[in-house]
């Protein structure tokens, strides 16, 4: 594997990363993962159950360096194949490592690469990139659609969403001792789980929970997670008169997010695309860890969103850009229990169904064995 993205440093695609790697390695496979430096990687990498090498640059980039040192341990290991964690840029090495090792190449796409798809420059570069791998895989519909013209028709190109571990995303969890933490009893809750930046819309929950507490009284709204935006939320919920109704846990560890999630009543993130699409969801990982947990979501109706989301059966998708339409579907679903109650149940049935990281990493196995022998598809 030949990442940028892997733990400690946070976020969905080191999470998918992770996650796939970790499966590898529980099925019997033997995985070594060369990746950029990240601070107070030691403790993370001592413990994983794959070896980790790090170079000593904060990011990985295709040069002849980091080229050469993919293609040793290549031949250190005598791999199989070669698993890019992105496809741009760093599978721009797969040819180079095909011709020196025979080995072949698969990548995975995480929606970064559609600004690319979407300039003739940009496409001629994944272009390049596509023709020297055995297979491309795709977290969402909307990201397989815009990517697969762009890189060409010389990989096999095939799905593989986000997933949950079935251990810990189950509708078994307890959210009762997160609410008495944070002193929500039994108020009615709404749950944001993200990284705090403008395309989460965070700032449209916050703009809608004044009208929700007039509709159903006491409705309280957590935000889960950190970044750049937060002083710019709460500054907003004070100056919407509602901070005292407002939560900002700050980054929570990863065990304690599944009880965060079964803590709400709805989970609502009302993403919205930014900078002419060049930020956009393209699959929304948290819409599955809430629906696991049996709770139903609002999300934007936005990129690959639709795939993570059963439209009117374990949540509703909403224009995240619209207040009042994400205000409508949050008090729709905290005033109808029943709605709620059949919403949360399909969700976690769905998800127990076809969002488990054990049936994702078999579904991995099986890509690799077709890419082993070193020719693109």
């Amino acid at each position: 594997m030949v990442t940028n993205d892997l733990p400690p440093r946070v976020g969905g695609i080191q999470y998918y990363v992770d996650q796939l790697c970790r499966g590898l390695c529980d099925a019997g496979d033997s995985v070594v993962l060369l990746g950029s430096s990240a601070a107070d990687s030691d403790e993370f990498d001592r413990a994983a159950p794959y070896e980790v090498v790090r170079e000593r640059t904060p990011v990985l980039l295709p040069t002849p360096l980091t080229a050469r040192h993919a293609v040793r341990l290549v031949e250190r290991m005598q791999a199989d194949v070669v698993l890019f964690g992105a496809a741009f840029p760093l599978a721009g090495l797969a040819g180079h490592i095909r011709r020196r090792t025979g080995v072949g190449s698969v990548a995975f796409t995480h929606g970064l690469e559609v600004s690319a798809a979407r300039t003739p420059g940009g496409t001629r570069v994944l272009r390049r990139i596509g023709d020297n791998l055995a297979a491309l895989t795709y977290v969402s519909g909307w990201c397989r659609e815009i990517l697969e013209p762009a890189f060409g028709p010389a990989p096999r190109h095939l799905m593989l969403p986000p997933a949950v571990d079935p251990q810990e995303y189950h509708r078994g969890v307890d959210g009762r001792e997160v609410r008495q933490r944070w002193g929500i009893g039994d108020d009615p809750l709404v749950v944001c789980v993200s990284r705090l930046v403008e395309r989460k819309g965070q700032d449209t929950l916050i703009d809608c929970l004044a009208g929700w507490r007039n509709e159903v009284p006491r409705t309280r709204l957590m935000i889960v997670g950190d970044g750049p935006h937060r002083g710019a939320l709460e500054r907003r919920a004070a100056s919407n008169g509602v901070a005292d109704a407002v939560t900002f846990t700050g980054q929570v560890p990863s065990d304690e997010l599944p009880a965060h999630f079964a803590a709400g009543d709805v989970f609502a993130m009302p993403c919205r695309e930014r900078h002419g699409g060049r930020e956009v969801e393209a699959f929304g990982i948290v819409f599955i860890q809430a629906e696991a947990v049996g709770v139903p979501v609002v999300a934007g109706r936005i990129g690959g969103v639709p795939d993570a989301v059963r439209e009117g059966t374990t949540g509703v998708l909403v224009d995240g850009t619209d207040t009042a339409a994400v205000g409508s579907a949050v008090v729709g679903l905290l005033a109808d229990g029943p709605r709620r109650a059949a919403m949360g149940t399909a969700g976690a049935e769905w998800c127990e169904e076809s969002f488990g990281w054990p049936q994702r990493t078999e579904e991995l196995r099986v890509i690799l064995r077709g890419a082993a022998g070193g020719s693109p598809a």
